[in-house]
């Protein structure tokens, strides 16, 4: 009984695997890397498919090939090409105001007070007079306001990964200390530290909407001592409409101090704002 069985699937299964021919198709726009995950899946069994320089190699039944040619014929197109366009934006406000008094009280013929003071930056004030005695007032405030961008674009293909980054290489002093049995050794030499803006990025379409992993990084000289330098770096995914601007993010910090004397006193301010936006257009 078994063997009138296994006779039987021979005469079913021999036919269906001479039916399978293998084919081979060349790719005309899309890599064999892009279409070999989306055809496999779709292969019939005892089939195979695989490919290389270009090329697919099939093994399959004629029903099946043109199945998968039809899925392939959907794939297989020219990349929409696409320019990503990123603007990284820095606004620095800054103030820094003064007030104080100097000079000398007479007290007597003997006893004399006397308050020191400075001039200060940008300040303005007044002078009072009686007999031997002088009061100076003195006040100022100095307000700084700075503004840098950087405006970027590269061209891609839907699905590709875009990078672009411009910046120059800052020269950072370094001093080496070493202490070894026969006295302390001091070398001296420069180190330099790349700073700079761009971003990477990986565009995909659906229709007229897009999705973006993308990374932007704006490097700048910073304002505590050489050598600083002050980084925004953004990781994100969004998605949005070709031609519209999308904001990725931003960030708003802000700090205040206060110093009393005893012949007056000084604040400062300052407040640092970010943004980054992007923009995806197609192109024709």
């Amino acid at each position: 009984m078994r063997q009138i069985l296994f006779f039987i699937f021979l005469m079913f299964a021999v036919p269906a695997l001479a039916q399978q021919n293998v084919n081979i198709i060349e790719l005309r726009h899309r890599t064999v890397e892009d279409v070999l995950p989306v055809l496999q899946p779709l292969v019939e069994p005892g089939g195979a498919i695989s490919g290389m320089s270009g090329q697919l190699i099939i093994r399959t039944s004629p029903g099946n090939l043109e199945d998968l040619k039809k899925v392939l014929a959907a794939i297989d197109r020219t990349p929409r090409q696409l320019v990503i366009h990123v603007s990284q934006n820095r606004a620095v406000d800054s103030r820094h105001g003064e007030l104080g008094v100097s000079g000398n009280v007479k007290l007597g013929d003997d006893v004399r007070i006397v308050a020191p003071g400075g001039a200060m930056f940008g300040g303005a004030g007044g002078e009072i007079r009686h007999g031997g005695s002088t009061v100076t007032m003195q006040g100022g405030s100095v307000r700084r306001s700075t503004e840098s961008q950087a405006d970027q674009f590269v061209k891609v293909m839907d699905g590709g990964q875009a990078f672009i980054q411009v910046g120059r290489s800052l020269a950072v002093p370094f001093r080496r200390v070493t202490l070894r049995p026969d006295g302390v050794t001091v070398t001296d030499s420069v180190v330099y530290r790349d700073i700079g803006q761009g971003f990477s990025a990986v565009p995909r379409l659906v229709g007229d909407k897009v999705t973006v992993e993308i990374s932007p990084q704006f490097d700048s000289q910073g304002s505590s001592g050489r050598g600083s330098v002050d980084t925004q770096l953004l990781t994100t995914t969004v998605s949005g409409r070709l031609g519209e601007w999308i904001e990725l993010g931003g960030s708003a910090q802000q700090t205040q101090g206060n110093e009393n004397r005893m012949t007056g006193k000084a604040s400062d301010e300052m407040r640092d704002t970010r943004s980054v936006w992007l923009l995806i257009e197609e192109l024709p």
